[in-house]
């Protein structure tokens, strides 16, 4: 919070509109345009995002749990999935696998780690980059799917992302001005009930707002669901990102960009909402 020094924290919101605006509208570009765009895009996201998760535990990233760690995040992430998984929309014909046997694969090359390597690593290290691998790599291959999810799959992953992101910015400014009881003080002391509530609350209006204009890949209730859902789905993985954070006593997860820190501080809410909203899609209607 900037409170003492009000140039720095001008400094600070500048770099923030900055981001938003550049970031933001070159995702929105290449979400919208989709196939092996937004496979690649998504693919190299994932990448620097597991980077900063085992710089938090000071994993070296040439060691071999790290090497290992990338090649298996990038496999379950490309090569997982219906259809030849993802990797098919940037190359044709490409084979896919079980993600239940490429989870398999992994955690036994995972448990032989510190055999290989006697140790130089600990378990720990190990078991912490494993998680990372999985989480990751299976958070981030259902957000894309959900991009790709059939023709309404741009509406939908807009819809998530628009609820998400109403339900941030509900949360903060309802936060700060109600304040009241604390959502989670150990794992985020600014977050508070009333800011939850007001974010969940306000999260059907981006789909109240698609069924105004007619965009409808579902039902009034279907999206109104979908919004909700990705709304409590986002305010969790933005507490679960917290709770690594706090566990390495770090503010944020990088410095990448400016003024809103790493690219996992970006994508803690979309990644649990993405992966929801994505399994949650055969239910509506």
């Amino acid at each position: 919070m900037c409170t003492a020094d009000n140039k720095e924290c001008g400094r600070v919101l500048r770099q923030r509109v900055i981001t938003a605006v550049i970031g933001g509208g070159g995702f929105f570009a290449i979400l919208y345009l989709g196939g092996p765009w937004i496979v690649v895009f998504i693919g190299i996201v994932a990448a620097l995002a597991f980077g900063e998760w085992i710089h938090l535990k000071g994993v070296p990233l040439w060691s071999l749990p790290a090497v290992l760690g990338f090649a298996a995040l990038e496999g379950i992430f490309f090569l997982t999935g219906s259809e030849g998984g993802l990797l098919q929309w940037v190359w044709p014909g490409s084979v896919g696998f079980d993600l239940d046997e490429a989870v398999w694969v992994v955690v036994v090359l995972f448990v032989l780690i510190p055999v290989l390597i006697r140790n130089e690593q600990t378990v720990l290290d190990t078991a912490f980059t494993l998680l990372g691998v999985l989480y990751l790599g299976i958070f981030f291959r259902d957000f894309t799917w959900l991009r790709l999810s059939g023709e309404h799959g741009l509406a939908v992953c807009t819809l998530v992302l628009l609820s998400v992101w109403a339900t941030d910015s509900a949360a903060y400014f309802v936060g700060r001005r109600v304040r009241g009881p604390k959502l989670a003080p150990v794992l985020s002391p600014n977050k508070t009930l009333s800011g939850s509530a007001a974010g969940i609350l306000i999260s059907p209006v981006p789909a109240l707002v698609f069924f105004a204009v007619d965009i409808r890949p579902y039902s009034l209730p279907g999206m109104v669901v979908l919004g909700m859902v990705a709304s409590f789905a986002g305010q969790v993985g933005d507490l679960a990102e917290s709770a690594v954070k706090r566990a390495f006593g770090a503010k944020d997860s990088g410095n990448l960009l400016p003024g809103h820190g790493g690219v996992l501080d970006r994508f803690d809410s979309l990644l649990l909402a993405g992966s929801v909203a994505y399994h949650l899609l055969g239910y509506l209607r």
